[in-house]
């Protein structure tokens, strides 16, 4: 690798920690621990779990960006054409936008505001909280400077002291026997995040952000991105895997308490009122982060999807609005409505991401195409079953294939199917 291609070291550390933050929300603060709680000894192979879809995930999104030099919506139109590529990136853009904005500024009231300060209405708390994402994501020239420079250190600080202590001093020991199904159970919990969803969307962001800096050519901007991705991979990994390990050891003193619940224990047993202050900071300052890097992303996204007919502080002013209205029903009805919806994706971003390494990407496109299709039908039949059809034919099909008992029997048939299409679709030479 060329080093006259990459930035200056600082500038990677600095966008790094800027994805890093903007991928670590209540998801990463909430799962990581009642993980390694209901793990117990095999808390290390839950973590491993947990990596492969929140950490390698992530990475491969950001290399597939990389490679092909474009967003989740050029992937898109590559292989679905204009129109129909639009609302496919238009729809998990819309789902971070009405869902997740929403989730984590009720998350921020409820389990950062609320056990510090209970008098203090669900308006307040959404108020002050997206005005300041607002803030940091208006002007898009510095939103990358204000969440690495600011955001990313204070919450990396605040994890580790919390860490540290639960290191020196856990509160318990991870229970025994552990988990026979602790890799599938991590897997299972990291696709709660939606980071590799997040990582095409944001790999998109990156690019914009590497333009501004005058980052030009493609070659210098997949190998900018390729590093930039690896380090906002390694820090969710290593970020993860100690809060498992918190969960498997302090954790375990909590054996009742819920998701959520369990983290504010651990924080507040480890270190006292001051745990607790501390787990809200965390909590708050992950969540604005991602809160702002979203209203941002969508901002980027939405301008180049419409060829700059919708400019980007529009967008930001909507989603802003969206957010706080939307916030206003509450963190356990919101959360219900996203999981349809990301069933109903992850299959074809899985086969999207995978596909799109392949840096002679125009020579599989057509076999993409058929793949994408083939996996929105599978994940239609899991999308079915959450809304409570769960006899439909597609998830009947998909639980008698190889891998369906871990509700991954969609993807045997989508690659057959794909290596058919390769031979039959192939461009001609």
């Amino acid at each position: 690798m060329d080093r006259k291609d990459l930035l200056p070291l600082s500038v990677i550390i600095l966008i790094s920690g800027a994805m890093f933050s903007s991928h670590f929300g209540v998801g990463d603060l909430i799962f990581p621990p009642i993980l390694g709680r209901d793990s117990g000894t095999s808390w290390f192979t839950a973590s491993m779990g947990y990596m492969i879809i929140n950490s390698i995930g992530v990475w491969l999104a950001y290399l597939a960006c990389a490679h092909q030099n474009q967003s989740l919506s050029g992937l898109a139109s590559r292989t679905l054409g204009n129109f129909f590529g639009r609302i496919y990136t238009a729809i998990p853009i819309l789902i971070t936008v009405f869902f997740i904005l929403p989730r984590v500024s009720s998350a921020t009231h409820e389990m950062a505001v609320l056990p510090l300060f209970p008098g203090v209405p669900l308006w307040a708390t959404l108020a002050a909280f997206f005005l300041l994402s607002f803030y940091i994501a208006y002007t898009r020239a510095t939103v990358i400077d204000k969440l690495g420079k600011a955001l990313a250190p204070a919450l990396i600080i605040f994890v580790v002291v919390l860490v540290l202590k639960g290191m020196a001093t856990p509160l318990s020991v991870p229970k025994s026997p552990g988990s026979a199904t602790a890799l599938k159970d991590g897997m299972l919990n990291a696709y709660n995040t939606m980071n590799a969803i997040a990582a095409l969307l944001f790999g998109g962001w990156v690019l914009h952000e590497l333009k501004m800096r005058k980052i030009e050519t493609r070659i210098a901007q997949d190998r900018n991105l390729n590093v930039i991705g690896l380090g906002t991979a390694i820090l969710l990994g290593i970020t993860s895997t100690v809060l498992v390990y918190l969960g498997a050891t302090s954790g375990a003193s909590f054996p009742d308490a819920s998701i959520g619940v369990l983290s504010t224990n651990i924080a507040t047993g480890l270190l006292g009122q001051t745990g607790l202050i501390s787990f809200a900071i965390i909590m708050a300052l992950s969540c604005l982060s991602t809160s702002a890097a979203i209203t941002s992303m969508a901002g980027d996204m939405f301008q180049e999807m419409t060829a700059n007919k919708l400019q980007y502080r529009v967008t930001v002013i909507a989603s802003t609005l969206i957010g706080f209205t939307i916030g206003l029903i509450g963190l356990s009805k919101i959360v219900k409505y996203t999981v349809p919806w990301l069933v109903l994706l992850y299959p074809s971003i899985v086969v999207l991401i995978l596909t799109a390494l392949y840096y002679k990407f125009d020579n599989i496109r057509r076999a993409v195409t058929v793949g994408m299709i083939t996996a929105l039908v599978f994940g239609l039949g899991d999308m079915l079953s959450f809304y409570g059809i769960t006899s439909n034919p597609i998830t009947r099909l998909a639980s008698s294939l190889p891998l369906g008992g871990q509700g991954l029997g969609w993807v045997l048939p989508t690659f057959v199917i794909m290596a058919i299409a390769q031979l039959v679709l192939r461009p001609r030479q």
